[in-house]
Parts: C-alpha cells; sequence; structure tokens
C-alpha cells in the first residue's frame, strides 16, 4: 500500500475480507472496517466517503447513545471530562462569571455535568459564558452542529437556572484571532481542548503549523485555566505505514474493549464502529 502496488494490495484486501465480518468478534470486525477503509484509499474515494458522512444527518440522540457505549467500554475519556469539570469548578468556586473557549465543543457532552454542579453553589450560580470552537462540517450550513450544541446547553441552563451565553465558531483554528473571543477580564477565563487538536495538523504536515498558530492563540489568551488533553500517536505523520500501524494500535484497543463489555449485535455499538471507520478513511 505505502508502494502504491495496487494489485499487491487488492490481492491482500480480498483475502481479508475472506476473513472477516462487521459482525464477528473484535479481530475481524476491525480487519472489515480497515480493509473498507484501505480500499477506499487505493480508489482515491476516502476523502469524499468521509465528507459525505459528515453531511448525513444522525441526531444527537443517537451519537450520545453511541458515546455511552464508549465511555462505558473505555474509561479514559469519561475520567477526563470529570477531572477537567472537577479542576475548573475548583478553581472557579469564587467566580460569577465563567468564560469557557472550548476548542472541539463538538455535541457539548461534556458540559451537562459542569452545569449541574455550578447551579448548586451556596452562594448561587455564576454566569456562564461558552465560546464552542469547532471545524466546519461540508455543506451549506457549516455551523450546524455547534449551533444545535448551543441550543441544548441554552436548554440545560434554564433546567438549573445558571445564565447563559453562546457564541459559536467554526473555520479552521490556525485563523482564530484573539478578537474573535469577546474576551473580557473580569471574568474566570477557561480554555478547554480534549483530544481534538490531533485534527489540527503539525510541523510535519505544513512547514507554517497550524497547530503552532493555536497553541500560541492559547498564550496570547492567557487563561486562568487552561485543560489540554492528547492522545498520544503520530496520526498526523507524512508516512502512511507510520500512520497505519498507530491507527492499528489506536482501534485494536478500543474494539478489544468493546469486545468485552458490548454484545456485538449492539446497534450503539455498530453505529460508533462506523463512525470511526470513516475518520480511518483518512489513512
Amino acid at each position: 500500500m505505502a508502494n502504491y502496488d495496487t494489485r499487491i494490495a487488492h490481492d491482500k484486501l480480498k483475502l481479508i475480507r475472506l476473513h472477516c465480518s462487521p459482525y464477528s468478534e473484535a479481530t475481524e470486525r476491525m480487519a472489515q472496517y480497515f480493509a473498507d477503509a484501505l480500499e477506499d484509499r487505493l480508489a482515491g474515494t476516502g476523502i469524499e466517503l468521509y465528507t459525505a458522512f459528515a453531511k448525513r444527518t444522525i441526531s444527537a440522540a443517537d451519537i450520545l447513545k453511541a458515546f455511552q457505549v464508549y465511555v462505558t467500554a473505555c474509561p479514559f475519556r469519561k475520567m477526563s471530562n470529570i477531572f477537567a469539570n472537577k479542576s475548573i469548578g475548583m478553581l472557579t468556586r469564587e467566580a460569577t462569571n465563567i468564560h469557557i473557549i472550548d476548542f472541539g465543543i463538538l455535541y457539548g457532552f461534556q458540559w451537562p455535568c459542569f452545569i449541574q454542579g455550578i447551579s448548586i453553589r451556596p452562594s448561587g450560580p455564576p454566569k456562564l459564558r461558552v465560546i464552542g470552537i469547532d471545524f466546519p462540517q461540508p455543506g451549506f450550513r457549516p455551523a450546524e452542529r455547534v449551533e444545535e450544541t448551543a441550543r441544548r446547553l441554552a436548554k440545560y441552563c434554564k433546567r438549573f437556572n445558571v445564565p447563559f451565553e453562546y457564541n459559536a465558531i467554526t473555520k479552521k483554528w490556525g485563523s482564530i484571532q484573539l478578537e474573535d473571543l469577546k474576551i473580557n477580564r473580569d471574568e474566570m477565563l477557561v480554555v478547554n481542548c480534549l483530544y481534538r487538536l490531533i485534527n489540527v495538523p503539525d510541523e510535519t504536515v505544513y512547514e507554517n503549523s497550524p497547530r503552532d498558530d493555536v497553541l500560541r492563540l492559547i498564550k496570547q489568551i492567557k487563561p486562568d485555566v487552561f485543560l489540554h488533553g492528547i492522545v498520544n500517536g503520530a496520526y498526523n505523520s507524512t508516512f502512511f505505514v507510520t500512520r497505519f500501524k498507530e491507527a492499528l494500535f489506536h482501534f485494536s484497543s478500543l474494539f478489544d474493549m468493546m469486545e468485552a463489555t458490548e454484545p456485538r449485535e449492539h446497534q450503539e455499538r455498530v453505529l460508533f464502529e462506523k463512525v470511526g471507520n470513516y475518520e480511518r478513511c483518512g489513512l
């Protein structure tokens, strides 16, 4: 595959497909999805398939069900959210105005527990201002997901009587300017970025690294609290073999955990694995 020997690659993929299934045990399931991704790479359609999948309307409720399956099987993300929320809560316990800048907010699943926690403070709930940053979605409504996240969080804050303000930013992260963030130094300022900076190219991809631009922006922000979660893996490597190995090790761990905790026919497990497959289209 790395040498673009398509004939041998196609032959090997045919052999792999004889011994794998998306409804079998973990290794066979993973082999099926990796074979799909590699075949799409050979056909040059990986990015197109990822874009088409991103345009599909999957409800936040379905994504939440798949996310629950994920955190049940893999507690690390859940523990990261708990640690982040507890840290923010402890360090902002005297604040009357909290401003959270969340790089990679997605569906905002991290914040309901935090909102509920600050709603019961003895001094009353502080005002919460969130700037939800994410990548533009393909199609005519690039900000649709983060705007839906805003509506859900607003409803949740209303339920718990937390004063709430939300601003959405959907653009390439490296192009975000300090002025876009509307910083008020009277607020307790929090920058949160859990596991999403991996999607921003580093210096191995571009000489002028967008990832460095984001980190410089965070330095300019001068937050009172900065929470940064990373996955150790060279997923943006310029070398295919390196990217493939890192992806293989990462997803094999996830599939093994799923196999140990979830039934094979569980629809939310299947959905989670399919979503992961479209991430693998970037191989």
